[in-house]
């Protein structure tokens, strides 16, 4: 699949703002099932960037407005390709798949998606109770993800307005209400808690003329699991489908604070955001990226 992607991010201040310092994760990433083909990016105030990437692998640019100004637009346009052959629907483990899963080695090199964040902490007597019988029933920790993916959609009502970018998991699950964010880091606090190695996905979703998946109004997010040999695998609990070549990545990491896609620091008034996102298919069926 080819996708047009087009975000337009959109600040207004009730006073003039100076010395306004930001940074963005908005370009998509490239790897084996993706390719970003182009990615331009519009400031107004006109001002100069600064890339590099960030310890996760992200696009980074941060950019300075030292004048004073009202508002601040971005508007940033990316063609993505997507391997529709890179993904998997099922995974038979092998009795060598669980002995790496329990080993020493695969937990320490995963160690950093398996630790506890600000979004992602449970208590443990919570995640036991939530998890116990999917853990049971499973013959192997995919078809686990697979069960706890399928329990947050059934369980949570997609209410947007209803939670913050600060609400936690534990937050989210006493309302059993939010979106996408909220989704995915309970799902990431109840995929390690069962060793399960998981990082939060930022992108965009395509959801077509007549889908009913949620997400296509906005950034959205999912999880990704490792499994031993695998590689990550892309899991989406606000519509309950495995993220595959509708799915488009900006970034990864440990839970939300890692991938922010726009943030920053100024000098002056309360600041009003608008962000509008919209995302074309180009091209479908495309056989190879390279």
């Amino acid at each position: 699949m080819k996708y047009k992607v087009t975000q337009n991010t959109h600040y207004r201040y009730e006073h003039s703002v100076s010395q306004s310092i930001n940074q963005i994760r908005l370009k998509p990433i490239d790897d084996v099932k993706q390719e970003c083909l182009s990615f331009k990016k519009e400031f107004s105030p006109d001002v100069p960037s600064y890339t590099y990437y960030d310890y996760w692998g992200n696009h980074v640019e941060t950019f300075y407005a030292w004048e004073d100004h009202n508002e601040l637009l971005l508007v940033t346009t990316s063609e993505v390709i997507i391997d529709p052959y890179a993904f998997i629907n099922t995974l038979s483990f092998s009795p060598q798949m669980h002995d790496a899963f329990r080993s020493t080695s695969f937990q320490q090199q995963y160690a950093e998606f398996l630790m506890k964040t600000y979004y992602t902490t449970l208590d443990d007597e919570i995640c036991e109770q939530l998890t116990v019988d999917f853990w049971n029933q499973s013959p192997n920790p995919f078809e686990y993800v697979k069960l706890v993916n399928k329990y947050i959609y059934d369980t949570f009502t997609y209410q947007p307005g209803s939670t913050t970018v600060q609400t936690t998991a534990a937050e989210a699950l006493a309302k059993k209400e939010g979106v996408c964010q909220d989704y995915t880091n309970l799902m990431l606090a109840l995929c390690r808690y069962r060793g399960i190695p998981a990082r939060y996905v930022s992108g965009y979703l395509y959801v077509g003329e007549n889908s009913a998946m949620r997400g296509d109004s906005a950034t959205h997010a999912w999880v990704e699991v490792k499994m031993p040999t695998a590689g990550w695998i892309g899991f989406d609990p606000t519509n309950n489908v495995l993220a595959q070549d509708q799915h488009i990545r900006v970034a990864v990491g440990r839970d939300y604070a890692d991938i922010v896609p726009l943030k920053g620091i100024y000098h002056g008034g309360i600041q009003h955001l608008d962000v509008k996102v919209s995302v074309h298919a180009i091209e479908e069926n495309v056989k190879s990226m390279k």
